[in-house]
């Protein structure tokens, strides 16, 4: 039979008695083939960075994730996925925006925000390496379907969510905080460069606009990824130490306000 994950013939296929199909030697634990049912494995708040809603596991959707993994069955690939539709929900929202950017401005604020995204998912990764877990980047099916839906121009609402960090291991409350808040303090560590910039160089009109926009860019996945709520970063902040989340949150909301001034 055939490997449900990477489509290698098996003689003796593993069969998962969580999702119940077959996998090969290499894939057969449910770590290893990415299982859509990891959250009965572990206690949610150990799986991963990102927690796996036990509610949103129904067939569909399941089924949409093996396809997905199937495909996209390296964290390289399902990173530069991510990052695709990232960009061009950012065309998207600068090619409908108020301000008359030209085509060459969209497609650089596209990358800004494209940028932004990866430096912020990585930046959770790389300290979970650092503390000794297995992080990867992954995509799911509910964060690409509205991901996608946001490319559409005439979507009002934007939600950049193709995928996240998982960590497998058991992070405590304290190091899950520590990895949740490095995302939204790597975006504002780009923000306060970009206004280092703008104070400190000489730029035309245009420049000028690509880089304050990337500021407020990065202010905005900031105070947005520190909003308390769900499996958001700022969930995880607030559960390890309520004054590091406000003083975060207060930071960043401090930091829009004035590069709303400057722009």
């Amino acid at each position: 039979m055939e490997c449900s994950f990477c489509n290698v013939f098996e003689d003796l296929p593993f069969n998962c008695s969580y999702c119940k199909l077959v996998f090969c030697s290499s894939h057969r634990l449910p770590e290893k083939h990415q299982c859509s049912q990891l959250y009965r494995v572990h206690k949610p708040r150990e799986t991963s960075y990102r927690q796996i809603e036990p509610n949103l596991s129904i067939n569909n959707l399941n089924s949409i994730d093996l396809k997905i993994n199937r495909i996209l069955n390296t964290e390289l690939r399902q990173l530069i996925f991510g990052m695709i539709l990232v960009l061009l929900v950012g065309i998207s929202f600068f090619l409908t925006s108020n301000y008359p950017y030209s085509a060459f401005t969209i497609l650089i604020l596209g990358l800004v925000l494209m940028g932004s995204f990866l430096i912020h998912e990585m930046s959770h990764k790389f300290l979970a390496l650092r503390n000794g877990y297995r992080a990867e980047f992954r995509v799911n099916s509910m964060g690409v379907i509205l991901t996608f839906f946001s490319i559409f121009p005439f979507v009002p609402l934007k939600i950049i969510a193709p995928g996240a960090v998982v960590i497998s291991g058991y992070p405590s409350n304290s190091k899950l905080g520590k990895i949740a808040l490095a995302g939204p303090a790597s975006n504002i560590i780009l923000g306060l460069l970009s206004i280092v910039i703008l104070m400190y160089s000489s730029l035309t009109s245009e420049l000028f606009a690509i880089v304050s926009t990337a500021a407020y860019i990065n202010g905005i996945l900031a105070a947005f990824n520190l909003l308390p709520f769900s499996i958001i970063d700022g969930k995880k902040v607030y559960n390890w130490n309520k004054y590091i989340w406000l003083f975060s949150f207060l930071s960043c909301i401090s930091f829009i306000f004035v590069v709303s001034n400057i722009i």
